[in-house]
């Protein structure tokens, strides 16, 4: 119930958004913005994902979260910073809608439950990414995979008895940007897991066989 209630939220979020921006357009594989660029607008993402990255001074690239249709990110430009702490990417052509960082300030004070909307988002979008922090500095790579198509997995209606969790389609170059590891090591795991009947891999996407054991998985 409380999930329903998040989502109905967001989705509420998004609607009140989508009136007060302008649309944009970005191919795939270019940023919406980079880190260290001023933090002037939030976005609303209408179709496609949006990669939100930290990258190291090496090189490597973390991925805190992967945004998808219908999701708000952008959050620096509301939570008092005056610059992008992420590097925004589109990993498919993308359509959006920016929302200058003034207009939603003004709209806050007009629109009952906007600001309490956003000071709700903007918590849940520092604990997903808290969260994906900490489990890079102290949890393994399977851990660390587990919890991911975990967190990513949506549940579907079966052909069968039961219901499916599936994760959409990734790379095995994305997922390891997400755990922090090479691409090598994660197509190993997956493999593993393969083998172990916790999952099951196809063109669309990966289907949790065993998302009890995943869970598990993802706590040691």
């Amino acid at each position: 119930m409380a999930a329903a209630e998040d989502e109905s939220a967001q989705q509420r979020l998004a609607a009140t958004l989508e009136h007060l921006g302008a649309s944009q357009s970005f191919r795939r594989h270019s940023y919406v913005y980079t880190q260290g660029q001023p933090a002037h607008a939030l976005y609303m993402l209408n179709s496609g994902q949006v990669s939100l990255q930290i990258h190291s001074p090496e090189g490597r690239i973390l991925t805190v979260k992967t945004v998808e249709a219908g999701q708000i990110f952008g959050h620096s430009a509301l939570d008092g910073g005056e610059q992008y702490d992420t590097f925004a990417q589109a990993l498919q052509p993308v359509r959006l809608v920016a929302v200058p960082k003034a207009t939603v300030l003004e709209a806050v004070t007009t629109t009952p439950g906007l600001g309490a909307a956003l000071i709700d988002m903007l918590g849940q979008h520092r604990l997903t990414v808290g969260r994906r922090l900490d489990e890079v500095a102290f949890k393994s790579v399977p851990a660390r995979l587990a919890s991911v198509l975990l967190e990513m997995s949506v549940e579907q209606e079966p052909a069968g008895p039961r219901p499916q969790q599936r994760v959409a389609r990734r790379t095995h170059q994305q997922l390891a940007e997400m755990v922090n590891a090479y691409r090598e090591t994660v197509t190993k795991i997956i493999n593993q897991f393969r083998d172990a009947r916790l999952l099951d891999v196809d063109r669309s996407g990966i289907t949790l066989l065993n998302p009890s054991r995943l869970r598990e998985l993802s706590q040691s």
